[in-house]
């Protein structure tokens, strides 16, 4: 049984009943670069080496959150379903990580992960990794950093506006644009504040309120792929509702660089998403002269 050390960090030296050796370096893996040697410790003592034969899943799209995997020898594939066919997103190879988004949100991974060759992986504790974490913030913000870079990747691949980008399109956009998070209950903008920008849902879920004869009203729950902030009032300039997380939520911010990013990108795209901006204003419109006039 895992233990507490006189550095307050667990003990985990028994773990998989193999003994202590450094698999898990800065030197192969780049984003273990400035972490203590305590740290590296850590890790290293809660991992436990894998061989892997071509093709396995080792991850399912849905799954609930795995521990973290660092690829030793070979290479993975991320896929992910379109149109009812598994498509591929991404290669990582030697040196890379996944498992990412699993451990830092502890929510249903978005893609899938096979092994697209006899590989060597390295699975770690997810609760040395969170321990490791919260002792060292900066390599927490990296591994952040690469998951938002990879959800927005996903999330890119998965939406129908998007879908037209190239490979190359998608993983350039995936380092511009910008990625918010919300906390439960977080609220983002409330009926009236300056309307300066929209969103698209990455994940998560929203839900949409307005205040209707001094009663605060859930008009709606919006989820993956939704637009946000598309109602306006006073000429555009201000929300037409508030906007409040139901649980943990990451939002694709369209503001004027990303708008400028995205026609750099495919000229198409836009007129395509303000279609579908004006499709949901319309909806949400209707719902709310409903509400305030039900007769």
């Amino acid at each position: 049984m895992a233990k507490i050390n006189d550095d307050g960090f667990l003990e985990l030296s028994g773990v998989h009943g193999k003994a202590f050796h450094y698999v898990l370096n800065a030197e192969k893996f780049l984003i273990l670069q400035d972490l203590s040697p305590l740290s590296l410790r850590v890790l290293n003592q809660a991992s436990y080496t894998m061989h892997v034969s071509k093709g396995v899943e080792m991850m399912h799209a849905g799954d609930t959150p795995h521990d973290l995997y660092f690829i030793n020898k070979g290479s993975v594939t991320i896929g992910k379903e379109n149109d009812g066919k598994m498509k591929a997103i991404a290669k990582l190879m030697a040196g890379d990580f996944y498992g990412e988004y699993g451990v830092l949100r502890g929510k249903a991974r978005f893609a899938s992960v096979f092994t697209a060759e006899q590989s060597e992986l390295i699975r770690v504790d997810l609760h040395a990794v969170h321990q490791v974490f919260d002792a060292d913030k900066e390599f927490r913000n990296k591994v952040n950093a690469v998951m938002k870079e990879r959800m927005l990747n996903s999330f890119l691949f998965g939406h129908a506006v998007f879908q037209r980008l190239t490979t190359s399109a998608r993983s350039i956009l995936s380092k511009q644009l910008e990625v918010i998070e919300l906390e439960r209950d977080e609220v983002l903008f409330r009926e009236g504040d300056n309307a300066e920008q929209c969103y698209l849902i990455i994940s998560g879920e929203a839900e949409i309120s307005v205040t209707a004869k001094g009663v605060s009203t859930v008009l709606e729950v919006r989820r993956h792929n939704n637009v946000l902030g598309e109602v306006r009032g006073n000429k555009g300039a201000a929300y037409g509702y508030t906007l409040r997380a139901a649980n943990t939520m990451d939002l694709l911010v369209l503001n004027k660089a990303a708008v400028s990013y995205l026609q750099q990108a495919d000229e198409k795209i836009m007129p395509m998403l303000n279609h579908q901006i004006n499709l949901t204003a319309k909806k949400t419109t209707l719902a709310l002269t409903k509400l305030i006039n039900p007769s």
